[in-house]
Parts: structure tokens; sequence; C-alpha cells
């Protein structure tokens, strides 16, 4: 079972796939990455024959989404593609499990501690559609967390005429987080904006949807497909405008804020856990020694292009798109 990413990482797990397949072991690959499209259509001719002969070589591909397995189904049509979800564990849904009584109207948003990846993350849309916003909505409070610098983001804030400091400033600007506090900033939130360019299924969301927050989110990655119609507002990656109507709505409507926290936990609780990931990792092991199933789990994921009856289908909230099998 090989886990891979983009760039040098891909290169350094396709040898051990190889090594692996010589030695006669079967090889799942499992990619991570929400890059991993554009890595693969920014590579040379001879290097995308190896990444589709790698994918091609392993016994099965797994993917986080069945979007992220149309995708990559679409450049290696042979790759034999499984779709394994990431999820939570039952002690951290009940850490995240709330009642809503300590919520007021905060957006959150959680960076990674590095510029270049929170620019990826949309900070600088953010920073453009907070000032407006946080007029507009005198009653909202924000947390900008994970960032590489919080001073030079106060500073950046106060060019745009915030009042970040003293005891009751409505902005925060963290650092990077253990996990304690993570989890009091989503217990202490009602939306979260992820306005991401790059995503694949992020943790930070599953996270959020387990705390019962509405969602401001970009169309990218597997957050389309985690949301649905009811989870959250989705616009495109870089449409400022759209950004700045979508929290706007949800800070005008604690009511829908709230409906969406609602879904979005049911459906952390019947599609992303452990229990499910786990399950679908056993299947797909079986699947690839031929061993079969000692009874049949429902909650299994049936994988991108998998034979009909190998695996079988999540109980998915009805609203969730379908994706055409590549």
């Amino acid at each position: 079972h090989v886990k891979t990413s983009s760039g040098i990482n891909f290169f350094q797990n396709s040898l051990y796939v190889l090594v692996a397949r010589l030695s006669g072991f079967p090889v799942l690959l499992q990619i991570h990455s929400g890059r991993f499209e554009s890595f693969y259509h920014a590579s040379s001719a001879p290097v995308r024959a190896w990444i589709r002969s790698t994918l091609c070589r392993a016994n099965r591909v797994a993917v986080l989404s069945k979007s992220w397995g149309a995708r990559v189904g679409a450049l290696v049509p042979k790759a034999r593609i499984r779709v394994v979800p990431n999820g939570l564990a039952q002690d951290e849904l009940e850490r995240l499990a709330s009642d809503g009584s300590a919520r007021t109207s905060q957006v959150l948003f959680l960076g990674t501690g590095r510029d270049d990846l929170n620019r990826d993350k949309g900070l600088e849309d953010l920073f453009e559609v907070l000032p407006d916003l946080w007029r507009a909505h005198p009653q909202s409070r924000w947390v900008l967390a994970g960032l590489a610098d919080p001073n030079a983001t106060f500073a950046t804030l106060l060019g745009k005429g915030i009042s970040v400091q003293g005891s009751d400033s409505r902005v925060r600007c963290l650092g990077v987080l253990d996990s304690r506090m993570k989890e009091d900033l989503l217990l202490g939130s009602t939306i979260l904006a992820l306005p991401s360019y790059f995503e694949n299924m992020p943790n930070v969301l599953l996270e959020a949807m387990a705390s019962g927050l509405g969602v401001v989110a970009t169309k990218v990655g597997a957050i389309p497909e985690m949301l649905g119609e009811q989870g959250g507002i989705l616009c495109r990656p870089g449409d400022r405008f759209a950004l700045s109507q979508a929290l706007g709505k949800l800070l005008s409507s604690p009511e829908l804020a709230a409906s969406q926290g609602k879904r979005n936990l049911e459906t952390v609780s019947a599609c992303y856990t452990m229990e499910v990931v786990e399950g679908a990792l056993e299947t797909l092991y079986r699947e690839i020694l031929g061993i079969p199933l000692e009874k049949p789990n429902a909650t299994l994921l049936e994988g991108v292009g998998a034979p009909s009856g190998s695996v079988l289908r999540p109980n998915v909230p009805p609203q969730d798109p379908t994706v055409a099998r590549p």
C-alpha cells in the first residue's frame, strides 16, 4: 500500500511501486494530492508516460472522491480506480460535537502556517472582502489562524481600515494552532471560509462539518461532492464578488448557517468516518487478493470503474452530485 502525492514525492513512490511489482507483490497506490492533475499536465511527454505506466502498473489506484476518480481516470483510462475517502475517528467526532450554545457569529479561516500555501487557500481574496463585510455586519467576528506572520496580517488589515487591536476587537490574527486551540475555534465559530484554489479532500473541511459549521468554499477538488447542494455556498476560485456575497448571505442568515451545519454533521457521520475508510480499504485489499468479503458492509464505497457489485455504495445524501464514470 503506497501513498503518494505529486512532484518529487510521486517519482519516489513510483519506484516503490515498480520494485514491489517486480518482486511479485500486488500494489494499492493511493493518491493524496489536489495538484495531481496540474502536475500531470505540466510534465513533459516522457514523464506523463511514466505517470501513466505507474498508475496502470498498480493493481488498484485509490483516490479520495468520485470527482477525482473521474479526472484521474480521464488522464489514465486503463487505471483501475477506486474511491477511499478521508475520515474522522470516533474520538474526533465526539470532541467536535457541539450543542451550539457557545457559538457566536464568527467566520473562521484556518491556514497552514506558510505564506505560499495560504495564498493557495485564498487568504488574499479573503483580505479583500473582509473590510466591507466587517463594516456591513457589526455583529460578526473573524478569526484568521494558521498565519505565517500574524503581525504582518495585522498591518495589512489596519491599512484597510479595520481595527484589530484591543479587547473589543472583532478580528483575531493567529499563528499555527495546536489541536486543542483549533478544536476550540471550530466549536466557537459558525462559518468556515475556505476560498482555496487547490484542494483534494481537505481535513479542515471534514472537521468543520463535524463541528456543525456552515461553509463558504470554492468549487475545487472533492469540496462540491462533500458539501452537496445544501452543505455550503460554493463559488469559483478567485471570484471575490461571489465570495463576499456568499459570506454576507450566511452572516445575514444564522438559520441558513445552522441548517448547513446540521446537514454537514449528518454527512460526516454517515460517509466520512474511520469505519467507512477501514471498510473501504478492507474491501480493496480483498479485491486485489481475490478474497471475498466475509459479510457485506453497506457503508463501503463503490469505486470509479469498479465491476458491477464488487463494492457496495455508501449511504450518501441524495443531493450529492453523481459523477460520470471514466
